[in-house]
């Protein structure tokens, strides 16, 4: 055989090989599973999932994700109809589950509020707040619960030294707040960074005074039964993009900035201030569980006891470690 056949012969060859390596990662391309993962909102309590798939987490794992914004509400509606896979809507899963739904968290991703208490800027210490007014969404959530616990924080009695009113979601609170129609209330971190940068005050990080679960990730009993393999890579994916968020904060900030669209200054500070708000091992601790049952039997007027295994389930996480 001469040189010129040897060449066109080895040609072939490599064609023929660079073929076949199309059709494989074709063929992995195709494989991979496509899942929905319901959020309720954007915003940084729901971020590592966004590292996760910026960083290609899901994808080693064989996983598209297809991530939808619903309210929490539906979420669980939709979770239990099979429209979709999982859900970031911590509370409301948790409270589904209590009354007897069969859905359970299984990866805990901020084990502590990523709220802080922002007040108008003629309020300068929290002792200023005596005889003046907080916004909160809602009767009995968690923000009225939160400006409760600041409140008592700060030496002072909810409803009888500083007034709460419903005022509505966080934006709406923050033009109250503007128009002095109310004095503080506690917003989303990257609310509050924002809020800041506009003259508000901050009077304290509710991270630092409890431990009050805010996100995770839950699914139904049934798929956590029958597609457990699917589960445990979604969770160690999930779990992975956490870490990632905790452990890189440069790149972080800069995602961060781009998908919350604030400027980077303002990311930096969301993300010093909440880093120690996110779970390390995916997992929330009793203590942290057992006190938001007791906020969730408070506002559904249960007496009845309701065991931890019927709402959460760290399984996955545990064998991921």
């Amino acid at each position: 055989m001469n040189l010129q056949s040897r060449n066109r012969n080895g040609l072939r060859a490599l064609l023929a090989a660079f073929v076949l390596l199309l059709a494989f990662t074709s063929d992995r391309a195709n494989a991979a599973e496509r899942v929905s993962i319901a959020t309720p909102s954007r915003g940084l309590f729901e971020f590592p999932v966004v590292v996760a798939m910026r960083k290609g987490f899901y994808k080693d794992e064989g996983i598209d994700v297809d991530k939808v914004q619903m309210q929490p509400a539906l979420g669980v509606k939709a979770l239990i109809s099979g429209d979709i896979d999982f859900l970031l809507a911590w509370g409301s899963a948790l409270r589904a589950a209590v009354t007897g739904v069969p859905i359970k968290n299984i990866v805990g991703i901020a084990s502590r509020p990523l709220h802080v208490l922002i007040a108008r800027p003629g309020i300068q210490s929290p002792k200023d707040l005596r005889n003046k007014v907080i916004g909160v969404d809602s009767v009995a959530g968690t923000v009225d619960y939160l400006s409760r616990v600041a409140v008592r924080h700060f030496g002072m009695e909810p409803d009888k030294d500083v007034k709460i009113i419903v005022t509505g979601e966080s934006p709406t609170r923050l033009v109250a707040l503007r128009t002095g129609a109310i004095d503080a209330t506690p917003i989303d971190v990257a609310f509050a960074v924002k809020a800041e940068d506009e003259g508000f005050k901050r009077l304290v990080y509710l991270g630092d005074l409890i431990e009050l679960p805010l996100s995770g990730m839950a699914v139904t009993d049934e798929k956590l039964k029958t597609n457990r393999d699917q589960v445990r890579r979604v969770v160690r994916a999930t779990v992975r993009g956490t870490r990632y968020f905790k452990q890189n904060r440069n790149e972080t900030v800069l995602m961060l900035s781009d998908y919350l669209k604030i400027t980077p200054a303002q990311a930096a500070k969301a993300y010093d201030t909440s880093l120690n708000s996110f779970s390390d091992d995916g997992m929330i601790s009793d203590k942290g569980v057992n006190l938001d049952v007791q906020l969730t039997k408070e506002r559904l007027k249960m007496t009845k006891d309701i065991p931890l295994s019927q709402l959460v389930d760290w399984s996955l996480v545990r064998e991921i470690k």
